[in-house]
């Protein structure tokens, strides 16, 4: 019995083999790089360690208020998109879930649909509404709530509406994975019991959703953090975020080690904090399961 435990698990460590090597070379090996060049002296398109590793990147990137201030902001950004992701995709999972069989592959696919249309696309989708001449100021200047048009493109308001319509799908579907597993009557044993429905769902379904929410909000705050299309299209002008930042100091100011320092500290940062959300949200967790 042994003897086949050790095999079976030989074989599964042989089978996770190729894809952790895959995963290493594609994604270890970028990452070992952009942190050599981020040790680098800066100015230039090359490291050259001739002169030994330097911290001056580092030093000019958490010393200078001008890039803290645009890595925070992006991470306050991605903190909104990743809510209003969850306000908007929890209910439409929960929908999904309690929709007749024959309905919900079709609306689910209505949901996936817009993921097979490119970025850029949508977001000139979204100029057409916000934009000065856009549907949502013709509406409003026809009904003369206004006197002129709203500016809600190139806006902060503007990326976290892009962002979050490109992302929330991810919520809806790794929510509605976590409510397929809990038993159908479930919710419908605890109104039996006195519960009324928003009781049920608050005090049941939810804390049985929350590792497919969590997962969920932890793809979208990591996708929104680092995206580069939609700010780029629907923000403000110059490097307002730090995707855009990293973008202009690679390619329009050739600085590739302070580029690369500026990707280290917002992933470090990023990592940082979904660790401690992440830690929080799982003791929390589970102590709402066993007081349940």
């Amino acid at each position: 019995m042994d003897s086949g435990d050790r095999i079976s698990r030989s074989a599964r460590l042989a089978l996770l083999a190729p894809a952790v090597l895959v995963i290493a070379f594609c994604l270890g090996g970028p990452l070992a790089l952009l942190l050599s060049y981020s040790f680098a002296p800066g100015g230039s398109t090359r490291a050259d360690f001739s002169d030994g590793l330097t911290l001056e990147n580092y030093v000019g990137v958490l010393g200078d208020t001008f890039y803290l201030g645009i890595i925070f902001k992006t991470l306050w950004l991605s903190v909104l998109v990743t809510l209003a992701a969850i306000l908007v995709g929890w209910p439409l999972a929960y929908f999904l879930w309690k929709m007749p069989p024959r309905f919900k592959t079709l609306c689910t696919l209505g949901i996936v649909a817009p993921l097979l249309i490119s970025i850029p696309v949508r977001n000139y989708g979204w100029m057409l509404i916000l934009g000065d001449t856009g549907l949502i100021n013709k509406a409003l200047l026809a009904l003369g709530l206004i006197a002129r048009p709203l500016r809600m493109m190139f806006t902060d308001l503007a990326v976290v509406i892009g962002l979050t319509h490109v992302l929330m799908p991810f919520v809806v579907l790794s929510v509605l994975a976590s409510l397929e597993r809990i038993p159908g009557d479930l919710a419908e044993a605890a109104c039996s019991l006195g519960a009324n429905r928003l009781t049920a769902i608050r005090l049941i379904v939810i804390p049985l959703s929350m590792p497919g929410l969590l997962a969920g909000a932890t793809l979208v705050f990591c996708v929104a953090s680092s995206s580069y299309v939609t700010p780029a299209l629907m923000g403000p002008s110059g490097a307002k975020y730090s995707a855009v930042l990293i973008y202009q100091q690679f390619v329009s100011v050739f600085d590739w080690p302070r580029g690369a320092a500026v990707a280290v500290v917002l992933l470090v940062i990023t990592a940082f904090a979904l660790i401690l959300v992440l830690g929080s949200a799982d003791r929390r967790y589970r102590h709402l399961l066993r007081s349940h």
